[in-house]
C-alpha cells in the first residue's frame, strides 16, 4: 500500500517543505540554518498555540545545556528570514514570559510526488543531516552555542553517535509500519496556558527621624526603584502616581495590595544621620503575610545614587525573576554618575506636588546640566515640561522644550522606561497620531506587559476609527492592571455605544474630569437631568479643567440657556486653546446641542484636521445630530472616512 505523502504548509508568500529541509519564498529558496528551520517547523506545526522556551529548548537542543539567548538568535534569524520589520510581529508573536507562538495562518497541504521516492527522501536527508549536524551548526550556530559545543565535546559526539543509531532504528521502524499501510500520525499541537506576570507596588519609604530636609528621600526612592525595575519584563510594577497617596502616612501592605491588585509589596525606612544613611527594605507576600527577604544597607550620603540599584537586585531575587542579557545590559545603560545630579533628580520627583511642575522643573535642569548623560533625568523632564506647558500655561515654547528633552533621552538610552509612552500621549495630544502609534508600539515591542502603552494605544486606535481594535487594546491592559485608567476613562466603550460597559469601567475616584465623561455618558443616553448634575458637580470640583468647562457649556445647553452658554464657550475657546482633537470634537458637540451650527462645523473640522478622524463615532454620536443634515457635514464625514481607511491600511 502507498504511503500518504508528507504535507507542506503555506502560509503568506512562503511555502514549507520538511521533506526537502526547504522554506521557499515565491519559487525561490530561503537559506536558514538547520536548527532556525527545525524551530520553524515546530512553530508552524503548532500553529495558534504557545510554545514555552523551555519546550522548544528541549526539542531542538534535547539532552544539552544551552543558554536561552541562543534560541533568542535563532529566532532571530527566522525573523529575517520571513522578512519581519522592526516592531512588526506577521508570522512569529513573542509571548512574554511564555515564549513564541506561530501567528500567520497555516494552510496544511498534501505533498505533490511518489510516496516511496518521498519515503527515500526523507530517510536519506534526515541521515545526512545527523551526520553532519556538528559540521553544519558549528557554520551556522551563535558564537556562544559554539563555546558551549567546545567545552561540551566529548559528551556531544558520543551522544550523535547513540542518537544517529536510534535514528536509523527509527528510520527502519517508520518505514515498515509505513509499507504495512499505517500511517504516521502528525504530532500533536503542544497546549500552554498563559500565566499573569507577577506584579509588585513599591511602597514610599518611612523616614525614621522625620526632618524635612531628607523627607524627598521617602517618595522618591520609591519611585527610582520602580524606574529600575521597569527594565524587568517579567514583572509588573504599578506606576509611581499610583503609590503618591501612601507617600505621608504608614501604609499597610496588605490594604494597598488590595487596593492596587498587586501579589507583593516592597516595603521600607530610612533615617538620615549627619553623612551616613540607613535603609531598611524588605519584600513580601502579601498573601502569604511571609517576608520573602530583609535587608539593611548603611551607606556614606554620597552613595545614594547605589540605593536603587541593590534594592532592585534584591528584588529580582527575591522573586526569582530571570532578566533577560538583553534588560541586564539596558540596565547597566541608565545608571546615575554624579550624585549631587543624583539628589536633584530625585528632589524633582518629590517637587512635583502638588501639581507644581516648576519647582520640579528647577530640580531636573539641574540634575542634566550636572550629569547630562542620565537619561532617566531628560524623561522626566520631558513630562514636566509638557505637563506645564498644558496645564499651566507655559505654552508652545515648553511644548518644544518637552520634545527636544524626549528625544536626548531616547538618544542617550532607548530603553528608558515608559518614555515612548509619555512621548506618546503629547504627541497625539497635539495632533500626530501617526508618531503617537509609532511610539507606543515600539514600547510594546521592547515590553509586551506594558499596561501604560496598552491603554494609551487603545485611544490612538480611538483617534483613527478603530473601536474593535481600541476596546480590545484597553481591556488587555486592563487584564495586565486593573488601575490602569486611573485619571482616565475608557472612551472607546462610550463612542461604540456600550454605555453600561463605560459607566461600569469608570475609575472608582470622583474627579472632575470622571464626573464629566460620567454626565456625557448619560448625555448620549438621553438622561438630561442626570446630564446636568454630573456637569455641575464636575465644575464645582475644579472650575480650571478643560473638561468641567464644556460640561459647563453642555449644562447651558441643557437648561435651554443657548446666548449664555454660546458667549461662555467662545470664551473658553480664546482663553484656553486646545490642539488636542479629541478635546475639539467635545467643542463641536457643545456647539452643536446649543444650535451654532456654523460653529460646530469649524470645530469639526478642526477635530479632523487635528487627527481625531473616527468615522464611526461620527455617524452615530446623537449628539451631533443638529448638524447632521448639513452640506458640509457630508462632506466632513467623506473625509472622516478617507483619513480612516489610509489609517486603517497603515496600521491593519
Amino acid at each position: 500500500m502507498s504511503l500518504q505523502p508528507q504535507p507542506f504548509y503555506e502560509f503568506g508568500p512562503f511555502r514549507l517543505e520538511p521533506s526537502e529541509r526547504l522554506l521557499v519564498r515565491s519559487g525561490k529558496s530561503v537559506p536558514i540554518p538547520p536548527k532556525a528551520f527545525e524551530a520553524l517547523l515546530l512553530l508552524v506545526q503548532n500553529s495558534g498555540h504557545v510554545l514555552s522556551k523551555d519546550q522548544l529548548m528541549n526539542r531542538l537542543w534535547p539532552n544539552t545545556f544551552v543558554e536561552e539567548n541562543n534560541l533568542t538568535q535563532h529566532i532571530s534569524m527566522l525573523r529575517r528570514a520571513l522578512e519581519e520589520g522592526p516592531g512588526r510581529s506577521e508570522y512569529i508573536e513573542t509571548v512574554p514570559k511564555l515564549g513564541y507562538r506561530f501567528a500567520a495562518p497555516v494552510r496544511e497541504v498534501p505533498g505533490n510526488g511518489d510516496g516511496d521516492l518521498l519515503l527515500q527522501r526523507h530517510t536519506r536527508t534526515h541521515i545526512v543531516i545527523h551526520e553532519q549536524e556538528e559540521e553544519e551548526l558549528a557554520e551556522s550556530e551563535v558564537p556562544e552555542e559554539r563555546e558551549l559545543r567546545r567545552e561540551n565535546g566529548w559528551w556531544r559526539q558520543k551522544s550523535a553517535r547513540v542518537r544517529r543509531r536510534i535514528l536509523v532504528g527509527g528510520v527502519a521502524g517508520a518505514s515498515v509500519l509505513a509499507l504495512g499501510g499505517f500511517l504516521v500520525p502528525r504530532p500533536t499541537k503542544i497546549l500552554f496556558t498563559p500565566k499573569q506576570p507577577r506584579t509588585l507596588a513599591v511602597l514610599p519609604f518611612r523616614n525614621l527621624k522625620q526632618d524635612a530636609e531628607s523627607q524627598f528621600l521617602s517618595y522618591s526612592l520609591a519611585d527610582a526603584i520602580i524606574n529600575r525595575l521597569g527594565y524587568v519584563s517579567e514583572i509588573v510594577v504599578r506606576p509611581s502616581s499610583y503609590i503618591v497617596k501612601y507617600r505621608d502616612g504608614e501604609a499597610d501592605p496588605r490594604v494597598v495590595a488590595k487596593e492596587l491588585h498587586v501579589q507583593t509589596a516592597l516595603v521600607g525606612n530610612y533615617i538620615k544621620e549627619g553623612e551616613r544613611l540607613r535603609v531598611s527594605t524588605e519584600l513580601v507576600d502579601v498573601a502569604s503575610a511571609e517576608v520573602l527577604w530583609h535587608e539593611s544597607l548603611d551607606i556614606h550620603y554620597d552613595q545614594l545614587l547605589t540605593v536603587q540599584d541593590q534594592v532592585a537586585d534584591n528584588v529580582i531575587r527575591g522573586l526569582r525573576l530571570s532578566v533577560l542579557p538583553q534588560e541586564a545590559q539596558r540596565m547597566k545603560q541608565s545608571v546615575p554618575k554624579n550624585p549631587l545630579a543624583y539628589e536633584y533628580f530625585l528632589r524633582g520627583e518629590q517637587g512635583g506636588f502638588p501639581d507644581d511642575y516648576r519647582v520640579s522643573m528647577q530640580f531636573f535642569e539641574k540634575s542634566v546640566a550636572l550629569d547630562p548623560n542620565y537619561a532617566p533625568a531628560w524623561a522626566k523632564l520631558g513630562q514636566v515640561y509638557g505637563a506645564y506647558a498644558n496645564w499651566q500655561g507655559g505654552g508652545p515654547e515648553f511644548m518644544a522644550k518637552s520634545s527636544a528633552a524626549f528625544d536626548k533621552a531616547l538618544q542617550l538610552d532607548p530603553d528608558v522606561p515608559q518614555i515612548r509612552t509619555y512621548l506618546a500621549i503629547q504627541m497625539m495630544e497635539r495632533g500626530e497620531l501617526d508618531g503617537s502609534v509609532a511610539a507606543l508600539r515600539e514600547e510594546l515591542r521592547r515590553n509586551p506587559n506594558e499596561p501604560q502603552a496598552r491603554w494609551w494605544l487603545n485611544e490612538a486606535y480611538l483617534y483613527g476609527g478603530m473601536l474593535k481594535e481600541a476596546i480590545a487594546e484597553g481591556e488587555r491592559a486592563l487584564q495586565l492592571d486593573p488601575f490602569v485608567n486611573r485619571g482616565s476613562t475608557f472612551n472607546s466603550y462610550l463612542y461604540a455605544g456600550d454605555y453600561d460597559k463605560f459607566l461600569a469601567s469608570l475609575p472608582a475616584e470622583a474627579g472632575a474630569r470622571t464626573t464629566f465623561y460620567r454626565g456625557l455618558c448619560f448625555l448620549y443616553r438621553n438622561e438630561a437631568a442626570l446630564a446636568g448634575e454630573e456637569f455641575e458637580h464636575a465644575y464645582a470640583l475644579d472650575p480650571s479643567l478643560l473638561h468641567a468647562k464644556y460640561g459647563q457649556a453642555f449644562w447651558y445647553a441643557l437648561q435651554g440657556k443657548a446666548a449664555e452658554g454660546w458667549r461662555y464657550l467662545n470664551e473658553v475657546e480664546r482663553e484656553n486653546p486646545t490642539s488636542d482633537g479629541e478635546m475639539l470634537y467635545k467643542v463641536a458637540q457643545a456647539y452643536a446641542l446649543l444650535g451654532d451650527k456654523a460653529s460646530a462645523l469649524r470645530s469639526l473640522r478642526g477635530a479632523i484636521n487635528h487627527n481625531f478622524y473616527c468615522h464611526a463615532c461620527l455617524i452615530r454620536d446623537p449628539l451631533l445630530d443638529p448638524i447632521r443634515g448639513e452640506t458640509e457635514y457630508a462632506v466632513l464625514l467623506k473625509q472622516a472616512l478617507k483619513l480612516h481607511d489610509s489609517f486603517c491600511q497603515r496600521y491593519f
